[in-house]
């Protein structure tokens, strides 16, 4: 599975294209313990579209904790939470 989002940062539109392998290596990073900030940087430079990947790298040098911001909505996006209840 494949999906692009687009986000409006600042006045700016990012379009970043997710996968499943994208988000199951930040899932897996976070999970053993790794640094947030570290798994959130990967995953929005892994899916930024390449000809914006240097304006996003800009973004985040002068925004600290933008990566976690990003990555938290793009993932929020990318997999939704479901509505799961047990039946007793």
């Amino acid at each position: 599975m494949k999906k692009t989002v687009t986000l409006t940062i600042g006045n700016t539109e990012f379009k970043f294209n997710l996968t499943v392998n994208d988000h199951s290596d930040f899932v897996d990073s976070i999970s053993r313990g790794g640094s947030m900030t570290t798994a959130s940087h990967n995953f929005v430079m892994r899916a930024i579209d390449k000809p914006q990947k240097e304006e996003l790298k800009n973004l985040l040098a002068e925004s600290p904790g933008a990566e976690v911001q990003i990555a938290g909505t793009l993932k929020g996006e990318f997999a939704p939470i479901l509505e799961i209840a047990v039946k007793k």
